[in-house]
């Protein structure tokens, strides 16, 4: 757990998660300068990572703008709050999904902390508070819009004109916080939501997430962009459903010859027009791969199932190196940030897990060329032997069992 500026630290809680945690209990975890400038340096380097903002202690989520800060005329030039301004931007473009973790209450700039994250969880009995006509304060027009968009008219004007605080549940009924649940249950809900965002299709949450956070007085996306995402996407549905459903093709259904080899290449031109390195590493680095297995006399031919091949092989590679990062500590964070946009940007070419709806057309499918559905219960076993065998990377085995069960059961 490593302190990245004073009053916030940064650990990594699981692979494609980190945590952004106040650590100023004593203080009421209030957050400076210091800590809204890393956290507005850092947001553009995150590649598809789920971040959870909480604060330490069990009473309060985040005090607030560090008021110590106001007595120094360090930069008298800007107005105190414009860092927190750059820092919420920060928050809103990046590519990372951000869940704010209300474990106790939210107070000014807290409150558009949690503002900026995609979800908010909170305990039972924690508010929301703005000071801001105490204080004399003049809110940022940013900051106000994105009030509204979250707690609506209401709730901004009870926050930030009647300076009156907002129980969670209250913030609830407006729209502005997810799930309310009791102290002891936030881990789970916190839990529950980070794997949900875990198992969905990475390509599709960036794309989602971005015309959300538009619609929301975000950053705006442009229309091309957000067209091609939708393309991009439905080609990578169509390419599931054909491994589920051999015969989809007969209905209209049809992909690209070279749909992966297509979007590396894509993905290639955009990163070279936005200088972005990381990409442009790990696409040299997965090209030279496949061009070594083309020039290794195997007959290998560049098609999907080459670039799959490749993309698993080395997402396999990645996955065993992070245990070993994390071990080396601080030494090791540089590396695990690499480590993990590299393995966030394969496994979105990879095919994701079936549904239900999939699983159950696969496994009749099955049933029917083998013809085990005279067979019932007994065939169970010999069915999920087929399946493991054929699709074990699609398909989720306790969903499988479960459908296996009622596909059998029913004939």
């Amino acid at each position: 757990m490593t302190e990245v500026a004073p009053g916030l630290r940064e650990h990594t809680l699981a692979t494609g998660t980190l945590a952004w945690e106040l650590c100023d209990a004593a203080r009421r975890n209030p957050i400076g300068p210091q800590a809204l400038a890393w956290i507005a340096a850092r947001a553009p380097t995150l590649r598809g990572e789920r971040v959870v903002l909480r604060g330490a202690g069990e009473e309060v989520f985040c005090s607030g703008f560090d008021l110590r800060a106001l007595q120094s005329d360090a930069d008298a030039a800007r107005l105190p709050d414009e860092v927190l301004g750059e820092a919420v931007a920060a928050m809103r473009a990046a590519d990372a999904t951000f869940v704010a973790a209300l474990g106790g209450h939210a107070i000014g700039a807290g409150v558009e902390l949690a503002c900026a994250c995609d979800f908010r969880l909170a305990r039972r009995g924690a508010w929301f508070e703005i000071p801001a006509a105490r204080l004399g304060v003049v809110y940022r027009a940013e900051g106000l819009a994105l009030l509204r968009s979250v707690f609506g008219d209401a709730g901004t004007r009870t926050l930030v004109l009647a300076g009156a605080r907002l129980s969670v549940e209250r913030a609830q009924g407006c729209g502005a916080v997810d799930e309310v649940v009791a102290p002891e249950a936030l881990p789970h809900a916190l839990q529950a939501l980070l794997d949900a965002l875990a198992r969905g299709d990475a390509a599709a949450l960036r794309g989602n997430r971005a015309m959300l956070r538009s619609l929301a007085g975000g950053p705006a996306v442009a229309p091309q962009l957000h067209a091609q995402r939708r393309s991009e996407a439905f080609a990578r549905a169509r390419q599931r459903l054909q491994a589920a459903l051999p015969n989809a093709a007969a209905g209209g259904l049809r992909l690209r010859a070279m749909a992966i080899k297509d979007e590396i290449d894509a993905r290639l031109k955009q990163a070279r027009r936005d200088r972005d390195e990381p990409t442009l590493n790990v696409i040299g680095m997965l090209k030279n791969k496949v061009l070594t297995e083309l020039k290794s006399g195997s007959g290998a031919v560049e098609n999907d199932e080459l670039w799959l091949a490749v993309l698993a092989a080395y997402t396999k590679q990645l996955r065993k190196s992070i245990p070993e990062f994390e071990k080396a500590g601080e030494r090791g964070q540089q590396a695990l940030v690499e480590v993990n946009f590299e393995l966030r940007f394969c496994e979105q070419f990879l095919p994701s897990k079936l549904d239900e709806a999939a699983t159950e057309a696969l496994v009749r499918r099955i049933v029917a060329e083998q013809n085990l559905a005279d067979q019932g219960a007994k065939a169970s076993g010999k069915l999920m032997g087929l399946l493991m065998k054929q699709h074990k990377d699609e398909l989720d085995s306790e969903l499988t069992r479960t459908v296996v069960a009622r596909v059998l059961g029913s004939g």
